[in-house]
């Protein structure tokens, strides 16, 4: 496992994603599995090890969720396969181990009314503008964080998406975009133009170069710090308790509920897969669901309508 997150995983991998599965293998695999030679990892050991490892409290206590052991197995799945690519094993023993059943689970979003306090609390803030900027483009934490003035277009009221800020063992590396749906265009409302103007007005570096939020010299903002300072501030607008990343699902919801399609959104957020945008919002997907039938009935009602019924 060593080996193979140092010669495999950390060369091919992005680096967040990299430290993730070295930290994954470090606190799930290796304490029951790591004296364990290959050749005595067979599937039923393994069926034992998911059932313990379903049954192991996270660091707040609660047992692991569903999500996080499928991600664990895919994890030592992964490994497992270069062992059969080395011929170190015949087969993979993780291929008769299914992941669990996922949990749905629950989105958090705000409501505009919400919002609207935020900004006016964040006006007093230095990192408001940033606050207001997450819910009114929807753009991923890190992305925000890494955006620079060569990427945004006032006059045109549109920006690209094409970097990534990440935080790997308490360092920042700037990199790209998660996926490649992560690389896109964004069209901005009128209102968030008119706040990224303010946000240059007020910039002491205002080069194509420099970062749109830098922290005070001008550098990149550390999430941490970003999320300590959200805490406050969403106290103090008194906002439900929610993470920052309630902010992005807020811009999604408030879309939907404005009437934009699915696939817009989809390719708005990044995500690949339309279906998963769907997924994620089904909730707030209902009311829309309930006009569109009504729409639907009215149309009906039209077209059942008698031949001679509206008269001559």
């Amino acid at each position: 496992m060593q080996w193979w997150l140092s010669a495999v995983v950390q060369p091919g991998l992005r680096p967040a994603t990299a430290d993730t599965y070295a930290r994954l293998t470090r606190l799930y695999v290796l304490p029951k599995l790591g004296g364990v030679p290959l050749a005595e990892l067979t599937s039923q050991r393994l069926r034992r090890w998911s059932a313990d490892l379903a049954a192991t409290p996270s660091r707040q206590g609660a047992a692991l969720s569903p999500r996080t052991v499928a991600y664990v197995q895919a994890v030592l799945r992964s490994a497992l396969s270069e062992a059969v690519r080395l011929d170190l094993l015949a087969a993979n023993p993780m291929a008769g181990v299914r992941p669990p059943r996922p949990h749905a689970v629950p989105v958090h979003t705000f409501t505009l009314e919400e919002m609207h306090r935020l900004d006016a609390v964040g006006a007093f803030h230095r990192l408001g503008p940033l606050f207001s900027f997450l819910w009114q483009s929807g753009l991923r934490i890190g992305e925000a964080l890494a955006l620079r003035w060569a990427d945004v277009d006032l006059t045109d009221g549109t920006l690209t998406v094409c970097r990534n800020l990440v935080e790997v063992s308490g360092r920042l590396i700037e990199g790209s975009p998660k996926s490649r749906a992560g690389f896109r265009q964004i069209v901005l409302p009128a209102q968030t133009v008119d706040l990224l103007q303010k946000v240059k007005a007020a910039a002491p570096l205002q080069g194509a170069g420099s970062l749109v939020f830098p922290n005070r010299l001008g550098g990149h903002l550390s999430r941490r710090n970003v999320t300590r300072t959200w805490a406050r501030v969403r106290a103090r607008a008194g906002l439900p308790s929610y993470g920052l990343h309630a902010l992005r699902h807020t811009n999604a919801s408030l879309q939907l509920l404005a009437g934009v399609g699915i696939a817009e959104i989809a390719a708005h957020l990044g995500h690949e897969n339309p279906t998963v945008t769907a997924r994620t919002y089904a909730h707030v997907l209902y009311p829309t669901k309930r006009r569109a039938a009504s729409t639907f009935d009215r149309l009906l009602a039209r077209v059942e309508e008698p031949a001679g019924a509206r008269g001559p």
